[in-house]
């Protein structure tokens, strides 16, 4: 059993976070994709989480950007319960709601986000994003009791990622933000899926590397 469950507790920069089987345990690489957010979030802007987890980049923002506001949405209703008690444990209530949904491969969402919430100035997620053919490489610890639903994404990997792509284009204002932790082999991949897809217009921006060299994160721009 990893280390954080049987403490049932983790810190994740400077966020002391409850932590509970299966709910993904948040990796070190991804307070790297909170630093890549903050380098160029509004302030005072409004940011969406998809597949929020214990709450660690949510939270993150919020702790960072106190006049911020953050929508979290996960499918599991234990991920979203841990989100609460997270951000309760931390005094980071007040600025965020969090929404039990389901992203769903045409980029809408099974239960409506708050009516207020439209024109989101960033969209974040750390999701799915390991190919099915490598599930079988994961380490035990991972396999056995971490949720999987947080992991797999498809032959390639890309499912879940061009479903928020799809959500992004809905949902973000002009000019908005996309930042997503990923696969290696994805940064090209998703590259070159928006370019020969004009009707989203999203822009690719960037890829950022890892602590380990390795391509990470993206940074894409809704036009």
């Amino acid at each position: 059993m990893p280390v954080q469950y049987i403490i049932k507790e983790w810190d994740f920069r400077d966020l002391q976070l409850t932590m509970s089987p299966p709910v993904f345990i948040p990796r070190p690489e991804t307070e790297q994709l909170v630093d890549l957010v903050l380098e160029a979030a509004p302030p005072d802007g409004l940011f969406l989480e998809i597949g929020c987890g214990s709450g660690a980049i949510c939270l993150s923002l919020l702790k960072a950007l106190p006049k911020a506001r953050v929508v979290a949405v996960d499918q599991s209703k234990m991920a979203c319960q841990l989100t609460s008690d997270n951000a309760l444990r931390n005094d980071l209530t007040s600025n965020l709601q969090v929404v039990r949904s389901k992203l769903k491969e045409d980029g809408t969402l099974s239960e409506p986000l708050p009516q207020e919430v439209n024109q989101v100035d960033v969209l974040v997620s750390n999701p799915p994003y390991v190919p099915a053919s490598q599930l079988v490489d994961l380490q035990p610890e991972i396999k056995l009791y971490e949720d999987l639903r947080a992991l797999e994404a498809g032959r390639d990997g890309l499912r879940v990622i061009k479903s928020l792509l799809l959500l992004a284009q809905s949902i973000l204002r002009p000019g908005g933000l996309i930042f997503l932790e990923v696969d290696t082999s994805h940064p090209k991949l998703i590259q070159k899926w928006v370019a020969d897809c004009p009707q989203l217009n999203i822009t690719f921006v960037k890829t950022v590397k890892d602590f380990c060299e390795k391509d990470r994160f993206v940074k894409l721009r809704k036009l």
